[in-house]
């Protein structure tokens, strides 16, 4: 259970009894525990938190938990999905399959059924760290020493470049938006615009490719072809 502590999880569950009894058990587990009562609530709280593991319900208002999964898969591969429900379907099971969702589990949820699953999840996320992702043939990042190689020799870069680039690199099927960037490179503090670019100028040109793609009014993407 010791490892669990190092990641967050979104939980949600839109019977508040059974959430408040298992959210007792997954606070206790994991380093940040994010509650929300229905679909549309989480879908929020997962663009705003980027949780490492989601547990939700199928049955939730607003947006059910197989809909909301589809709507995080169009962008993020990497994020581990637990799928929760007080009944077997068939049809449920074979989306799930597709979606590629860790672990679809009959309610009620207990450590018989639920803690499996969470370790699933946490080894997956454990191994990815030990993992190098290319970005070109000389150019990758060193997931377990977090850092960038070019023809095996570290890039020098400062705090705020390296959590950019590294935001972009981890996050690389999808568009990183403006507000998520000041959260993660700015801490949450007031990011300008101007602040923005001259860290993305300076950034480019201790890179050896061209990487670093500008999508207007929205973010920014990692750009590999």
């Amino acid at each position: 259970m010791q490892n669990f502590k190092a990641y967050t999880i979104l939980y949600i569950e839109d019977d508040e009894e059974v959430r408040k009894i298992n959210s007792r058990i997954l606070k206790r587990m994991f380093k940040t525990l994010i509650e929300a009562k229905d679909g549309f609530e989480g879908f929020k709280l997962y663009k705003k938190y980027k949780p490492h593991i989601i547990l939700t319900d199928i049955n939730l208002p607003k947006l059910d938990g197989i809909s909301l999964s589809k709507k995080i898969r169009e962008n993020d591969l990497n994020t581990k999905i637990i799928i929760s429900t007080a009944f077997s379907n068939k049809d449920y099971l074979l989306e799930a399959i597709e979606l590629n969702l860790e672990k679809y589990i009959i309610k009620p949820l207990s450590s018989k059924n639920l803690y499996p699953a969470l370790k699933k999840a946490v080894k997956k996320i454990e191994e990815s760290k030990d993992k190098k992702i290319y970005l070109n043939a000389n150019f990758y990042f060193d997931c377990k020493n977090l850092l960038f190689y070019y023809k095996d020799s570290p890039l020098t870069l400062t705090k705020k470049e390296f959590l950019f680039l590294e935001l972009l690199v981890k996050n690389r099927n999808r568009i990183i938006s403006y507000e998520e960037i000041e959260r993660v490179v700015w801490n949450e503090k007031y990011m300008s615009i101007y602040s923005l670019r001259t860290t993305i100028g300076f950034l480019r040109k201790k890179l050896p490719i061209k990487c670093i793609k500008n999508i207007s009014n929205i973010g920014y993407k990692l750009n590999i072809e």
